[in-house]
């Protein structure tokens, strides 16, 4: 009679299979079933056994591909959004979500958007997610006519301390999975990107989306960068 049993994994070990998932088009049950009978097979063989080659030599796949599936399961995943340590940002990704909140309070709005985040994102020329909207010939100027469109202009006393919108949170944890998927040890103003357009639905990804900055495009300049982010 078939048995079953449940296996948890760390977040780390988790976001390792969900890449070689993503590159070998395997489910990750199978990946877990083919490891351990490798495993057994090299320590426990059964007598008279002949050795199988149960996992095939994998070629590394573009990197666009395991942005793609990063993308997938964290647009998916739309839990409550987390807590993340500063300090996980690229200090690129750390002044951008400063410049947001900039750009909130120039507006003399009492909380930080989505649209706050896009603007920021063309602030520094060395920002990845600068470099992607310049590759995508989407200009600042035009993301704030669009922004005013949508948005229209909110008026309002100022708090003294403003505070992101639930979208922001999701937004900024959909980049932590992006990153983690994808096995980068800290999130990029380009991950932030990437997460602003795969959102869907705040204000941000409406623009980005209607300027043709869309997460397939996003994820192909990605591809490009062959640099770190400072």
């Amino acid at each position: 009679m078939p048995k079953a049993t449940t296996v948890r994994f760390t977040d780390e070990m988790f976001g390792r299979l969900d890449q070689a998932s993503a590159r070998t088009g395997m489910p990750v049950n199978s990946i877990v079933i083919a490891a351990v009978l490798e495993w057994m097979e090299r320590h426990t063989p059964a007598p008279g056994e002949p050795r199988l080659d149960v996992l095939p030599r994998l070629t590394v796949p573009p990197r666009w591909a395991t942005l793609r599936r990063a993308v997938e399961l964290a647009v998916g995943k739309r839990s409550a959004p987390g807590i993340y340590p500063f300090e996980r940002f690229t200090a690129s990704a750390q002044k951008l979500l400063t410049l947001a909140q900039a750009e909130a309070l120039n507006a003399s709005h009492s909380f930080i958007g989505t649209e706050h985040m896009v603007l920021a994102a063309f602030q520094d020329a060395a920002f990845q997610s600068a470099k992607i909207l310049a590759a995508l010939q989407v200009d600042e100027g035009a993301a704030r006519k669009e922004i005013e469109r949508l948005a229209g202009k909110h008026e309002g006393a100022v708090r003294k301390h403003i505070i992101p919108t639930s979208r922001v949170k999701l937004v900024i944890e959909t980049a932590f999975r992006l990153s983690a998927a994808a096995g980068d040890p800290r999130v990029s103003t380009g991950h932030v990107l990437l997460a602003l357009a795969a959102e869907g639905e705040g204000i941000g990804s409406q623009v980005l989306n209607s300027l043709g900055a869309t997460k397939e495009r996003i994820e192909s300049e990605m591809d490009q960068l062959t640099e770190p982010e400072a």
